[in-house]
């Protein structure tokens, strides 16, 4: 009698040789490409390495460690990539608004494209530094080049010194990323960021068009027929549904999306996880009812309320997330998400072309008015605003005031615009 055995699949050879920095990073970048920061675990790093977690760690250490290694790796990768712009720009003096214009959306669309992996990487390590104050420690010096990149292109540009040092400049760039990975193959979303970087920098226009062109673009990123949408102005049920979609709002904020797992919104909202999948049988379910609830939130607040007569009070509570439902992180990680789970672009590109409208309400509010406020110079100042807020701890405000007191400057000198702004006003 013939035996037969089956056939081992061969494991993967390792190599004793713990990997170079250089190719740590790229590692890194894969797996978060793939799995986001919560994958970026040893285990699967070493693999991607073809080594033993051994090696990995006998070379580098812990897992904080090795995140260390990453960051150091990719700040010196970074000023590789910065160091070219930073040659040209030396080339070419004081810029005006139009070529800084150029220059910022160039730039963009190379991160997004060409080193889409690792921005994602440094983005992702952005939202989790939020919560993660091992990591903040060791992402500050990569963060921190970032911004001093953006704030040297606003100073070159001519922009006021504490609107291009304050945080909210590099805040902006923080925030367009994110959308720019997501939605790069949008041309409705890249013909609206060159036009909200126009603005940015104030870039001379000619003709009148300006108000129907964001009109256009503002329609052109709405939902499609049969894409499942994120309702403005939802009701939030009073029973255990309502208490599934808050636990998913907090942890959108508090930990992205890959925190929205059918077991962790069951526990919080007191029900069975299959009574919670029954209702809500996807995580991209729950993300929705997560944006629902707290884009329901930021509608009372803005409208109403004790304090909506105090823009300065109600922007710092809706963007330092006090009461843990802050729309700006919720939908970065939203756009985070949407750029390995092509699912909840729809969703993204319904974020990113609200940007601005309820800070547009609060604004209006402002004595003496601002000059050429129009939903176009709202939706610059509200993504300067999520962006830098991404720079701060969870909850924190820190520096937040001076970041506002840059938007309401960089406000202030605009010239007068066009009043571009679309019939339909959606509330994020």
């Amino acid at each position: 009698m013939e035996l037969t055995t089956a056939t081992a699949k061969p494991r993967p050879r390792t190599r004793p040789k713990a990997p170079e920095p250089r190719q740590l990073l790229n590692a890194a970048c894969r797996i978060v490409a793939d799995g986001g920061w919560a994958a970026l675990t040893l285990r699967p790093l070493a693999e991607s390495l073809e080594v033993s977690v051994t090696v990995l760690s006998n070379h580098y250490g812990t897992r904080a460690d090795v995140v260390a290694a990453i960051c150091a790796a990719a700040l010196a990768a970074e000023e590789h990539l910065f160091g070219g712009w930073h040659a040209m720009l030396a080339r070419l003096g004081p810029l005006d608004a139009a070529t800084a214009a150029d220059l910022g959306d160039t730039i963009l669309e190379q991160l997004a494209v060409a080193e889409r992996s690792r921005s994602l990487l440094f983005l992702e390590a952005l939202q989790a530094s939020s919560w993660d104050d091992e990591l903040r420690a060791v992402f500050a010096p990569w963060r921190d080049a970032r911004m001093g990149f953006w704030a040297g292109l606003g100073r070159q540009a001519s922009m006021l010194p504490e609107v291009a040092d304050s945080g909210w400049l590099g805040g902006y760039f923080i925030d367009e990323l994110a959308y720019s990975i997501c939605l790069h193959h949008l041309p409705s979303y890249r013909m609206l960021r060159r036009l909200c970087l126009r603005r940015l920098f104030g870039a001379a226009r000619t003709g009148s068009g300006e108000a129907s062109l964001f009109a256009a673009l503002f329609e052109g990123l709405d939902y499609q027929d049969g894409e499942i949408a994120v309702s403005h102005g939802a009701q939030i049920a009073a029973d255990w549904p309502g208490r599934a979609a808050q636990a998913s709002a907090l942890a959108l904020v508090e930990r992205g999306v890959s925190a929205l797992t059918h077991r962790a919104i069951a526990a919080a909202a007191g029900v069975p996880h299959t009574t919670l999948s029954y209702r809500f049988p996807t995580q991209h379910d729950l993300v929705v009812a997560g944006l629902e609830y707290i884009i329901s939130n930021v509608m009372q607040a803005v409208g109403g309320g004790e304090d909506a007569a105090e823009p300065p009070r109600t922007l710092a509570r809706l963007r330092t997330g006090e009461g843990g439902l802050d729309v700006g992180r919720a939908t970065f990680a939203l756009a985070l998400a949407a750029a390995r789970m092509p699912r909840l672009v729809p969703g993204a590109a319904d974020m990113r072309r609200c940007r601005g409208i309820n800070l547009l309400k609060l604004l209006q509010r402002e004595t003496p008015p601002l000059p050429g406020l129009d939903l176009l110079a709202a939706q610059v100042a509200s993504i300067g605003l999520i962006g830098f807020t991404h720079t701060l701890p969870n909850g924190a405000r820190g520096d937040y005031a001076r970041a506002h007191g840059a938007m309401l400057a960089y406000l202030r000198t605009g010239s007068s615009f066009d009043q571009a702004s679309p019939g339909r006003h959606p509330a994020t």
